[in-house]
């Protein structure tokens, strides 16, 4: 535990992945409600933002992410957000 902690501290960052990285709050968030399952009509109705300003959103996140499809981006940060609850 201590050695965590102390990785933690010398690293805030800790080993969160590069690409999540890249993403701005925004984008996290909008990702995260992707990978709830809702669309882009529903995301905008969550975050009071157009249907196509959230289209432009997950393109960027798609590219960032290096994904072509929701599915992939979805099926990504539930895999890395296993991988850091297990570390």
């Amino acid at each position: 535990v201590t050695a965590r902690v102390l990785e933690r501290v010398r690293n805030p960052q800790g080993d969160r992945d590069p690409r999540l990285a890249r993403l701005t709050p925004t984008e996290s968030r909008i990702l995260d409600m992707i990978a709830e399952g809702l669309t882009n009509r529903e995301i905008g109705e969550r975050v009071h933002l157009a249907e196509k300003t959230v289209k432009n959103y997950v393109s960027t996140i798609l590219t960032k992410l290096q994904v072509s499809r929701r599915a992939e981006a979805a099926a990504y940060v539930a895999d890395r957000r296993a991988r850091e609850d297990r570390g």
